[in-house]
Protein backbone atom coordinates (compact mmCIF):
# COMPACT_ATOMS: atom_id res chain seq x y z
CA UNK A 1 0.00 0.00 0.00
CA UNK A 2 1.58 3.58 -0.66
CA UNK A 3 1.09 6.53 1.29
CA UNK A 4 -1.14 8.35 -1.01
CA UNK A 5 -3.47 5.39 -0.34
CA UNK A 6 -3.01 4.90 3.30
CA UNK A 7 -3.58 8.88 3.16
CA UNK A 8 -7.02 8.57 2.07
CA UNK A 9 -7.99 5.04 4.31
CA UNK A 10 -6.85 8.01 7.40
CA UNK A 11 -8.67 10.43 6.25
CA UNK A 12 -11.77 8.42 5.81
CA UNK A 13 -11.74 7.22 9.00
CA UNK A 14 -11.50 10.34 10.65
CA UNK A 15 -14.11 12.10 8.84
CA UNK A 16 -16.53 8.92 9.96
CA UNK A 17 -15.03 9.94 13.32
CA UNK A 18 -15.90 13.11 12.99
CA UNK A 19 -19.63 12.44 11.61
CA UNK A 20 -20.48 9.99 14.35
CA UNK A 21 -19.63 13.17 17.16
CA UNK A 22 -21.25 15.40 15.20
CA UNK A 23 -24.38 12.98 15.12
CA UNK A 24 -23.91 12.09 18.44
CA UNK A 25 -23.73 15.78 20.19
CA UNK A 26 -26.66 17.02 17.74
CA UNK A 27 -28.67 14.43 19.29
CA UNK A 28 -27.97 15.58 23.04
CA UNK A 29 -28.63 18.99 21.89
CA UNK A 30 -31.87 18.23 20.57
CA UNK A 31 -32.87 16.09 23.63
CA UNK A 32 -32.08 19.00 25.73
CA UNK A 33 -33.68 21.70 23.52
CA UNK A 34 -36.85 19.70 23.32
CA UNK A 35 -37.25 17.70 26.11
CA UNK A 36 -40.42 15.23 26.12
CA UNK A 37 -43.24 17.19 27.60
CA UNK A 38 -44.74 16.34 31.27
CA UNK A 39 -48.84 16.52 31.20
CA UNK A 40 -50.71 16.71 34.32
CA UNK A 41 -54.02 14.38 34.57
CA UNK A 42 -56.42 16.46 32.75
CA UNK A 43 -59.42 16.73 29.99
CA UNK A 44 -59.77 17.65 26.49
CA UNK A 45 -63.05 19.43 25.17
CA UNK A 46 -63.34 19.75 21.30
CA UNK A 47 -66.61 20.94 19.21
CA UNK A 48 -66.77 20.39 15.67
CA UNK A 49 -69.04 22.39 12.82
CA UNK A 50 -69.91 25.98 12.52
CA UNK A 51 -72.36 26.39 15.77
CA UNK A 52 -70.53 29.25 16.71
CA UNK A 53 -73.18 31.02 17.96
CA UNK A 54 -73.85 28.43 21.07
CA UNK A 55 -70.56 27.52 21.68
CA UNK A 56 -69.93 31.38 22.10
CA UNK A 57 -73.13 31.71 24.52
CA UNK A 58 -72.31 27.71 26.28
CA UNK A 59 -68.74 29.74 27.12
CA UNK A 60 -70.68 32.60 29.42
CA UNK A 61 -71.25 29.98 31.92
CA UNK A 62 -68.53 27.49 30.99
CA UNK A 63 -65.80 30.25 31.61
CA UNK A 64 -66.84 30.39 35.52
CA UNK A 65 -65.10 26.84 35.45
CA UNK A 66 -62.07 27.92 33.73
CA UNK A 67 -62.79 25.69 31.35
CA UNK A 68 -60.96 25.68 27.55
CA UNK A 69 -61.83 24.15 24.57
CA UNK A 70 -61.19 23.60 20.79
CA UNK A 71 -63.55 24.52 18.49
CA UNK A 72 -63.26 22.81 14.89
CA UNK A 73 -64.19 24.85 12.14
CA UNK A 74 -65.97 23.35 8.70
CA UNK A 75 -67.62 25.70 6.05
CA UNK A 76 -65.25 29.07 7.30
CA UNK A 77 -66.02 31.29 4.12
CA UNK A 78 -69.75 30.86 5.05
CA UNK A 79 -69.45 32.67 8.90
CA UNK A 80 -71.10 35.96 9.27
CA UNK A 81 -68.53 38.63 9.97
CA UNK A 82 -70.59 38.41 14.17
CA UNK A 83 -69.42 34.64 14.05
CA UNK A 84 -65.84 35.42 13.20
CA UNK A 85 -65.87 38.29 16.10
CA UNK A 86 -67.43 35.48 18.80
CA UNK A 87 -64.62 33.33 16.83
CA UNK A 88 -61.78 35.83 17.79
CA UNK A 89 -63.34 36.70 21.32
CA UNK A 90 -63.32 33.09 22.27
CA UNK A 91 -59.53 32.18 20.83
CA UNK A 92 -58.92 35.70 23.12
CA UNK A 93 -60.20 33.68 26.57
CA UNK A 94 -57.87 31.24 25.59
CA UNK A 95 -59.84 28.73 23.93
CA UNK A 96 -58.32 27.04 20.42
CA UNK A 97 -59.65 27.61 16.98
CA UNK A 98 -58.81 24.38 14.38
CA UNK A 99 -60.17 22.95 10.87
CA UNK A 100 -62.62 20.37 10.13
CA UNK A 101 -62.88 20.96 6.25
CA UNK A 102 -63.72 23.75 4.12
CA UNK A 103 -66.96 22.13 3.30
CA UNK A 104 -66.74 19.11 5.69
CA UNK A 105 -66.07 16.70 3.12
CA UNK A 106 -65.93 12.92 4.27
CA UNK A 107 -62.16 12.72 3.89
CA UNK A 108 -61.78 9.17 3.28
CA UNK A 109 -64.98 9.08 0.58
CA UNK A 110 -63.78 12.04 -0.97
CA UNK A 111 -59.76 10.88 -1.51
CA UNK A 112 -61.42 7.61 -2.74
CA UNK A 113 -63.77 9.38 -5.54
CA UNK A 114 -61.08 12.41 -6.26
CA UNK A 115 -57.59 11.39 -5.15
CA UNK A 116 -56.12 12.81 -2.09
CA UNK A 117 -54.17 15.32 -3.59
CA UNK A 118 -57.85 17.14 -4.88
CA UNK A 119 -58.58 16.32 -1.26
CA UNK A 120 -56.27 18.49 -0.17
CA UNK A 121 -56.67 20.53 -2.58
CA UNK A 122 -60.49 21.27 -1.99
CA UNK A 123 -60.63 20.95 1.68
CA UNK A 124 -57.75 22.28 3.10
CA UNK A 125 -55.85 24.09 1.42
CA UNK A 126 -58.63 26.68 0.61
CA UNK A 127 -59.66 26.61 4.88
CA UNK A 128 -56.20 27.29 5.96
CA UNK A 129 -55.82 30.44 3.48
CA UNK A 130 -59.72 31.67 4.38
CA UNK A 131 -58.97 31.44 8.37
CA UNK A 132 -55.35 32.82 8.26
CA UNK A 133 -56.16 35.87 6.26
CA UNK A 134 -58.98 36.68 9.21
CA UNK A 135 -55.86 36.00 11.78
CA UNK A 136 -56.86 32.18 12.50
CA UNK A 137 -53.26 29.86 12.27
CA UNK A 138 -54.70 26.95 12.46
CA UNK A 139 -52.45 24.04 13.15
CA UNK A 140 -54.86 21.20 14.61
CA UNK A 141 -57.60 19.56 12.61
CA UNK A 142 -60.52 16.77 13.08
CA UNK A 143 -61.68 14.42 10.29
CA UNK A 144 -65.78 15.13 9.47
CA UNK A 145 -67.69 12.25 9.51
CA UNK A 146 -66.65 10.83 12.42
CA UNK A 147 -65.50 6.99 12.96
CA UNK A 148 -63.96 5.27 9.43
CA UNK A 149 -63.52 8.73 8.28
CA UNK A 150 -60.12 8.67 7.67
CA UNK A 151 -56.79 5.96 6.97
CA UNK A 152 -52.73 5.77 7.04
CA UNK A 153 -52.26 7.68 3.78
CA UNK A 154 -54.64 10.48 5.15
CA UNK A 155 -53.05 10.89 8.26
CA UNK A 156 -49.44 11.16 6.87
CA UNK A 157 -50.63 13.81 4.33
CA UNK A 158 -52.50 15.62 6.59
CA UNK A 159 -49.86 15.97 8.84
CA UNK A 160 -47.88 17.89 6.39
CA UNK A 161 -50.31 20.37 7.43
CA UNK A 162 -51.25 19.89 10.53
CA UNK A 163 -49.38 19.33 14.08
CA UNK A 164 -52.11 17.21 15.41
CA UNK A 165 -55.11 15.61 13.79
CA UNK A 166 -58.42 14.24 15.91
CA UNK A 167 -60.48 11.37 15.14
CA UNK A 168 -63.27 9.71 17.18
CA UNK A 169 -63.95 6.72 18.97
CA UNK A 170 -67.39 5.16 20.04
CA UNK A 171 -68.82 2.39 22.53
CA UNK A 172 -68.86 2.44 26.68
CA UNK A 173 -65.69 0.05 27.13
CA UNK A 174 -64.38 0.01 29.96
CA UNK A 175 -62.19 2.92 31.09
CA UNK A 176 -59.02 0.63 30.87
CA UNK A 177 -59.57 0.05 26.98
CA UNK A 178 -60.65 3.52 25.46
CA UNK A 179 -59.20 4.66 22.72
CA UNK A 180 -59.94 8.41 23.93
CA UNK A 181 -56.83 9.26 25.72
CA UNK A 182 -53.77 11.74 24.63
CA UNK A 183 -50.53 8.71 24.55
CA UNK A 184 -47.82 11.32 23.08
CA UNK A 185 -49.03 10.85 19.67
CA UNK A 186 -49.92 13.31 16.67
CA UNK A 187 -53.73 11.40 15.54
CA UNK A 188 -55.83 11.73 18.71
CA UNK A 189 -59.23 10.20 19.43
CA UNK A 190 -62.36 11.70 20.82
CA UNK A 191 -65.08 9.92 22.48
CA UNK A 192 -68.46 11.67 21.80
CA UNK A 193 -70.91 14.03 24.65
CA UNK A 194 -73.66 14.14 22.06
CA UNK A 195 -77.04 13.16 23.41
CA UNK A 196 -77.58 10.59 20.11
CA UNK A 197 -74.33 9.02 21.18
CA UNK A 198 -75.24 5.38 22.66
CA UNK A 199 -72.51 6.18 25.37
CA UNK A 200 -73.96 9.26 26.56
CA UNK A 201 -73.93 8.71 30.28
CA UNK A 202 -72.06 11.54 32.71
CA UNK A 203 -71.63 8.59 34.79
CA UNK A 204 -69.56 6.95 32.62
CA UNK A 205 -67.70 9.99 32.05
CA UNK A 206 -66.80 10.57 35.04
CA UNK A 207 -65.48 7.20 35.39
CA UNK A 208 -63.06 8.05 32.53
CA UNK A 209 -62.39 11.42 34.32
CA UNK A 210 -61.64 9.74 37.30
CA UNK A 211 -59.21 6.97 35.13
CA UNK A 212 -57.24 9.74 33.88
CA UNK A 213 -56.77 11.42 37.10
CA UNK A 214 -55.86 7.91 39.00
CA UNK A 215 -53.05 7.06 35.64
CA UNK A 216 -52.13 10.59 34.89
CA UNK A 217 -53.57 10.49 31.49
CA UNK A 218 -55.77 13.12 29.44
CA UNK A 219 -59.26 12.17 28.29
CA UNK A 220 -60.81 13.84 25.25
CA UNK A 221 -64.29 14.27 24.63
CA UNK A 222 -66.37 15.88 21.49
CA UNK A 223 -69.39 16.97 20.89
CA UNK A 224 -71.03 19.49 18.33
CA UNK A 225 -73.96 21.87 18.95
CA UNK A 226 -74.04 23.17 22.64
CA UNK A 227 -77.88 23.81 23.54
CA UNK A 228 -79.64 24.45 26.73
CA UNK A 229 -81.98 21.09 25.87
CA UNK A 230 -80.80 18.98 23.54
CA UNK A 231 -84.05 17.36 21.34
CA UNK A 232 -82.16 16.51 18.15
CA UNK A 233 -78.71 15.07 16.41
CA UNK A 234 -75.42 16.07 17.35
CA UNK A 235 -76.54 18.41 20.38
CA UNK A 236 -74.38 18.97 23.68
CA UNK A 237 -76.30 19.94 26.38
CA UNK A 238 -75.45 22.59 28.48
CA UNK A 239 -76.40 20.95 31.87
CA UNK A 240 -74.13 17.87 30.80
CA UNK A 241 -71.25 20.41 30.31
CA UNK A 242 -71.46 22.09 33.51
CA UNK A 243 -71.26 18.93 35.22
CA UNK A 244 -68.45 17.74 33.38
CA UNK A 245 -66.64 21.15 33.87
CA UNK A 246 -67.30 20.88 37.55
CA UNK A 247 -66.38 17.32 37.72
CA UNK A 248 -63.14 18.13 36.07
CA UNK A 249 -62.51 21.33 38.78
CA UNK A 250 -63.63 19.54 41.89
CA UNK A 251 -60.82 16.69 41.04
CA UNK A 252 -57.49 18.54 39.96
CA UNK A 253 -58.34 17.78 36.12
CA UNK A 254 -56.41 20.58 34.23
CA UNK A 255 -58.53 22.15 30.77
CA UNK A 256 -56.16 21.17 27.96
CA UNK A 257 -56.85 22.38 24.25
CA UNK A 258 -55.63 20.51 21.30
CA UNK A 259 -52.70 23.05 20.85
CA UNK A 260 -51.69 22.13 24.43
CA UNK A 261 -50.48 18.82 23.18
CA UNK A 262 -48.79 19.86 20.33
Amino acid sequence: MNKQSLGVIVLLFFSVLLGLFIENNEGRLIHKTAPEKKYKPGIVLTFDDNYVDDWYNADKTLHLYGWKATFFICKYAWLTQNEKKELHALQAQGHDIAGHGYNHENALKYAAKYGLNKYIHDEIVPLKAAMSKDGFNITSFAYPDGAGAHDANLDNSLLKYFNIIRGTTYGELPPDAQYCYYKGERVIYGLGIDTDYRQFDLEYYKALMDYAREHNKIVIFYGHKTVNNATGKLETPLEALQQICEYAVNNNLKFYTVDDLQ
